[in-house]
C-alpha cells in the first residue's frame, strides 16, 4: 500500500536518476553514462519493488524483471565496464540512432518502471484463505492427465514441422502446422492447459500442488522444442509467483539466483538450437542480455520515426485484436506495429519470417506520448496488483492467463492479455461447467442411497 515510507523510497530513487540525466543534458556525460543510469535505475526500482512487496510477492516484480531484460539488456555490459550497445540497431542492417533519441528512450523506460512500481502500491493488501474444493481439484487433475497425450502430440507435431521446414521461423510464415494436426488435437491441447490451471487454483494441499507444478513444468518444457521460450518462461514464472501467493513464501535471493541461472542455461540452449547449433555472439552472459535487449531497438526505431508510425496508431490499436487469426504474410501495412517496424528496417529478413516483436512502451508512446507512458504504466502496476488477489477458483485460473499476458508487455503488444482471454477463457469455463455437471450427477446418485439408509 502507498504510504509515506513508499514515497520516501520513490524519492530516493527518482532524485539521483533525474540529476544524472540532467547532467548528461548539460554536457557532463556520454551515452555510456546514460546507459549506466538506465541499468542501475532499473535494478534499484526492482530492488525497491521486491522489498515493498515482501519478497517480490506481486506480478509487478516479474514485469519489472522482464523490463530489465528486454528494455535494458543492450546497456547491461556497462555494469561490468563493457560498452553499451543501446544506440546500435542491428536487426538486419547495422546503424545507430541519434544520442537524443537514446536519452528520450532512457527517460521513458525509467519513468515507466517507476510508475509501474507506484501503481503496484495503490491497492490495499488483502489476505484470503483458500476455500476451494479438493474434490474439484482431483477431477481437474484427471482431466489434465486424460488430455495430456493430445497436448504432447501437438507439440511433437509442431516440432516435426519446424525441423522439416528449416527452423522455428516456419510457424510464423503460414498456418500449415496448425491445419495439419486438426481442430480436435488443438482443442484438446488447450483444454489440457486449462485443466491444469484449474487444478492449480483449486488444490489446497501445498505438497501436492508443488509436485504437480514440477511435473507440469517438465511437460510444458515441450514448448521449447518449437522455440517458444518466451511463453515457457513467462508461464513458469507466473505459476511460481501464484504458488507463493497461495501458500506463502517469497522470492529469496538464493532462490532467485538459482532460478535466473536455470533460465539462463535453458535460454542459451534454445537459442543455440534455433540458430542451428551456433552459439550466440560474445560471452554467454553479455551475449544473452545484449540479444534479449534487442527489443530496445524496436522502441528506438519507433521514437526515431515517430510521426510515420503515429499516423497508424488508431489502426494498430483496432487491428491488433485480430493478431491470432493472421499469419505474417497475410498482414497488411498499417495493421500491426511490429510488422510495420520489421518491414521498414529488415524487409528481406521479414519475408523469411523474422520480426522485431512489439512492446507496450512503443504502443503507449504512439497512443499518447510521454503522458500515455506514465499513466499507462501506473495503470499496469495497479492492474497487476489487483489481479494478484484472484489466487483461487475458476476466476483465478482465468486471471492467471491475463497476468501472463500483462507481465510479457515489455516484449509484446498491449493486446496480449486479450489474446490470452480469447484463447483460454472458453476452455476453462467449459471444463468448470463439466466439473459442476459431474458433481451434480454424483449428488443425485448419492441422494437415493441416503434416503434408503434412513
Amino acid at each position: 500500500m502507498l504510504n509515506k515510507r513508499n514515497l520516501l523510497a520513490a524519492s530516493a530513487w527518482a532524485i539521483p536518476v533525474a540529476s544524472a540525466l540532467l547532467l548528461h543534458q548539460a554536457g557532463f556525460g556520454d551515452l555510456q553514462t546514460v546507459s549506466l543510469v538506465l541499468v542501475v535505475g532499473c535494478l534499484a526500482i526492482i530492488g525497491i519493488n521486491w522489498q515493498e512487496h515482501r519478497g517480490g510477492r506481486s506480478p509487478s516484480f516479474i514485469f519489472l524483471i522482464l523490463c530489465f531484460v528486454f528494455l535494458c539488456g543492450r546497456a547491461f555490459p556497462v555494469l561490468f565496464g563493457g560498452e553499451s550497445r543501446l544506440e546500435q540497431i542491428n536487426l538486419a542492417d547495422e546503424f545507430e540512432v541519434a544520442p537524443e533519441i537514446v536519452v528520450s528512450y532512457v527517460v521513458l523506460v525509467l519513468a515507466s518502471v517507476f510508475f509501474v512500481h507506484m501503481g503496484s502500491l495503490l491497492p490495499r493488501f488483502t489476505k484470503t484463505e483458500l476455500s476451494t474444493s479438493n474434490r474439484d481439484a482431483r477431477l481437474y487433475l484427471l482431466f489434465f492427465f486424460l488430455l495430456l497425450p493430445l497436448y504432447l502430440y501437438k507439440n511433437y507435431s509442431y516440432f516435426q514441422y519446424v525441423m522439416a521446414s528449416g527452423g522455428y521461423l516456419a510457424i510464423y510464415l503460414g498456418r500449415e502446422h496448425i491445419e495439419g494436426i486438426g481442430l480436435p488435437v488443438r482443442l484438446g491441447a488447450l483444454l489440457c492447459l486449462a485443466a491444469f490451471t484449474l487444478y492449480f487454483f483449486h488444490e489446497r494441499d501445498r505438497k501436492k500442488s508443488r509436485i504437480a507444478l514440477i511435473l507440469f513444468i517438465i511437460v510444458f518444457s515441450s514448448e521449447l522444442l518449437v522455440g517458444l521460450r518466451g511463453k515457457f518462461f513467462v508461464v513458469t514464472l507466473v505459476f511460481y509467483l501464484f504458488y507463493k501467493l497461495r501458500f506463502g513464501g517469497k522470492f529469496s535471493i538464493r532462490g532467485l539466483s538459482a532460478l535466473a541461472g536455470a533460465i539462463f542455461v535453458v535460454a542459451i540452449a534454445v537459442e543455440v538450437m534455433r540458430q542451428g547449433g551456433t552459439s550466440i555472439e560474445g560471452s554467454f552472459l553479455m551475449g544473452f542480455f545484449v540479444q534479449q535487449g534487442a527489443t530496445a531497438s524496436m522502441n528506438l526505431i519507433v521514437l526515431d520515426n515517430f510521426d510515420h508510425f503515429a499516423a497508424d496508431a488508431g489502426s494498430y490499436f483496432l487491428h491488433q485484436f485480430l493478431v491470432p487469426f493472421h499469419s505474417q504474410p497475410e498482414v497488411e501495412p498499417g495493421w500491426f506495429l511490429a510488422n510495420d517496424v520489421s518491414m521498414m528496417v529488415m524487409p528481406v529478413a521479414y519475408a523469411l519470417g523474422f520480426g522485431t516483436g512489439s512492446s507496450y512502451l512503443a504502443e503507449l508512446m504512439l497512443l499518447g506520448g510521454a503522458l500515455a507512458v506514465c499513466l499507462g504504466s501506473l495503470a499496469i502496476g495497479w492492474l497487476l496488483a489487483m489481479l494478484a488477489r484472484f489466487n483461487q477458483g475458476v476466476t483465478g485460473a482465468i486471471m492467471f492467463w491475463v497476468v501472463c499476458g500483462i507481465v510479457y508487455y515489455p516484449r509484446t503488444m498491449l493486446h496480449e492479455p486479450v489474446h490470452n482471454l480469447m484463447r483460454y477463457a472458453a476452455p476453462i469455463l467449459f471444463l468448470a461447467a463439466c466439473c459442476w455437471l459431474l458433481r451434480r450427477l454424483q449428488q443425485r446418485k448419492a441422494a437415493p442411497s441416503l434416503a434408503y439408509g434412513r
